[in-house]
């Protein structure tokens, strides 16, 4: 992202984006939830994505006129808390805060997940989205990114993964992919003891969210050579993008969204839309979306119908990915 650019839209900016859709404006008080609403989140509590779920919920619970309740939902990578919200009732009381893994990935993971994303949820919008960093470990002897490709191209790299379909193994494939290069990919229990053996030199190389990259880049135990998203960090400002390196397949994101049961009444989804709007320039919430290095939606990023397209997309592209990975193995 590049240094110039303001992450964050001012408040009139993004009401105005979302007060323009049709009837809007008029459906915004055409329902009022009258009882506690449950946002989902299908992750344990603590993470990035709960984190955020728990900060939009207050301002969007003031605007509605209720309490939103964060519950957690884990299980099956998110697949158990998904499933609820297909099947709760379509009263606008019940919706899922999910990410771009549980909409657009788990599907090619997973036998049965219990719902269809495009079939069984009606998109509220997108919240945020958060590039990644690839790092490598000081200790690997890699100073530069011509010298990663070499090594990859050369098949002596370890890769550090989340698992099979992480937003890690993606990045990964990405890059070996765009690299024409190989390598051992080393999964682990989550980000945490992935980033541990990074620093300790017992992998060479992991792309993380940008938020813990940056400060694991800064500890002097691992070097940003690339960033995954569109544009340059302003807290990496020599870091090139995936394009800018001449490796344009390298442009994967992390996105967090809102969705609600597909049969909801287009009054109960404007009014979570509104809701979401005045959520997103609520003060406290763009202080503390810019400590995590999320991009907070503008102009048409805030629509239901380019959330919806965007699971499409994102769901196209990876169930690609993860096809061409399993046919070569």
């Amino acid at each position: 992202m590049s240094a110039n650019r303001v992450l964050l839209p001012g408040r009139r900016s993004i009401l105005a984006g979302l007060c323009a859709l049709p009837g809007l404006a008029r459906a915004q008080t055409a329902w009022r939830p009258d009882r506690p609403i449950s946002l989902v989140v299908p992750f344990s509590a603590g993470g990035t994505t709960d984190a955020m779920a728990r900060l939009i919920a207050e301002p969007m619970g003031r605007h509605l006129g209720q309490t939103i309740v964060v519950e957690n939902l884990t299980g099956a990578g998110g697949n158990i808390g998904a499933s609820k919200v297909a099947r709760a009732a379509t009263d606008g009381l019940t919706a899922l805060f999910a990410h771009v893994g549980v909409l657009s990935v788990n599907q090619y993971l997973y036998d049965a997940t219990g719902f269809d994303p495009i079939r069984d949820f009606a998109p509220v919008g997108l919240v945020g989205t958060n590039p990644m960093v690839l790092l490598v470990s000081t200790k690997s002897g890699i100073e530069t990114l011509p010298q990663l490709v070499e090594r990859a191209r050369k098949g002596d790299l370890k890769i550090a993964t989340s698992g099979t379909g992480s937003t890690l193994h993606l990045a990964a494939e990405q890059f070996l992919e765009a690299t024409g290069g190989r390598a051992d990919l080393i999964p682990y229990r989550g980000g945490a003891p992935a980033v541990n053996d990074l620093l300790a030199g017992i992998v060479d190389m992991l792309v993380e969210q940008a938020f813990s990259a940056i400060p694991n880049s800064r500890s002097g135990q691992a070097k940003a050579l690339l960033v995954t998203g569109p544009r340059r960090l302003p807290a990496l400002p020599d870091v090139p993008t995936g394009a800018e390196a001449g490796l344009p397949g390298i442009n994967i994101e992390v996105w967090n969204a809102i969705v609600l049961p597909r049969a909801v009444a287009a009054p109960v989804s404007a009014a979570w839309q509104s809701a979401l709007a005045i959520g997103l320039a609520d003060s406290n919430v763009r202080a503390r979306f810019a400590e995590f290095m999320t991009d907070i939606p503008t102009g048409e990023e805030t629509t239901s119908q380019y959330l919806g397209d965007l699971i499409a997309r994102d769901s196209r592209r990876w169930g690609e990915l993860l096809r061409r990975d399993k046919a070569a193995k």
